[in-house]
């Protein structure tokens, strides 16, 4: 029987192939970021008027709508996603956590279907994570391609844990007054 001294070679530089496979996936180049940019919260927060006023003072065209669908977004160029749950934002609008939820699932999957750019911010800070927009951080941060977050002694593993794992841009800021060149820098940077 004849023997091929070629084969553990060629089983070798298969496995490191497959191997590495993961990695460049979640490497590929996101998105242009373009105008218009549409905002909208997950979880209800006064937050996301923050980010529209930075957004607005950069001169991008933009809209916002705190419980928008997917057809509210259809003709914009970048979404920006504000997470951070409010209970009595989330009271007002008829929303659970599970709705919440499965309305930014469905609005990041179809964005990125589309070829659109997502853009997550928290500015929640230094205090913990609260369980629903924890929820809702984990069931986003594996769709977006920036996220902007307010640094925090307990929030940076979170998100540095997140973007190793999820392969998005993560931009860390100490304070609110950052913001605007946080997003500038991401429009520039194009």
């Amino acid at each position: 029987m004849h023997r091929c001294r070629f084969r553990p070679a060629l089983a070798v530089m298969l496995i490191a192939v497959i191997g590495s496979a993961p990695a460049r996936a979640y490497t590929r180049p996101a998105p242009a970021l373009r105008p218009p940019v549409f905002i909208t919260t997950a979880g209800q927060s006064a937050d996301m008027a923050l980010v529209r006023q930075a957004v607005d003072a950069l001169g991008i065209k933009s809209s916002a709508a705190p419980t928008a669908i997917c057809c509210d977004i259809k003709s914009s160029g970048t979404v920006i996603i504000v997470f951070r749950a409010d209970e009595d934002g989330m009271k007002a609008a008829w929303l659970t956590a599970r709705t919440e939820q499965r309305r930014i699932e469905d609005i990041i999957g179809k964005m990125r279907a589309s070829g659109l750019a997502v853009i997550g911010v928290y500015l929640g800070g230094q205090h913990e994570l609260d369980p629903v927009t924890r929820r809702l951080l984990d069931a986003g941060v594996n769709g977006v391609h920036y996220f902007i977050a307010a640094r925090g002694a307990n929030t940076d593993d979170y998100f540095n844990a997140a973007a190793q794992k999820h392969g998005f841009e993560l931009i860390l800021i100490d304070s609110l007054s950052q913001l605007q060149n946080a997003i500038a820098g991401l429009f520039t940077a194009e």
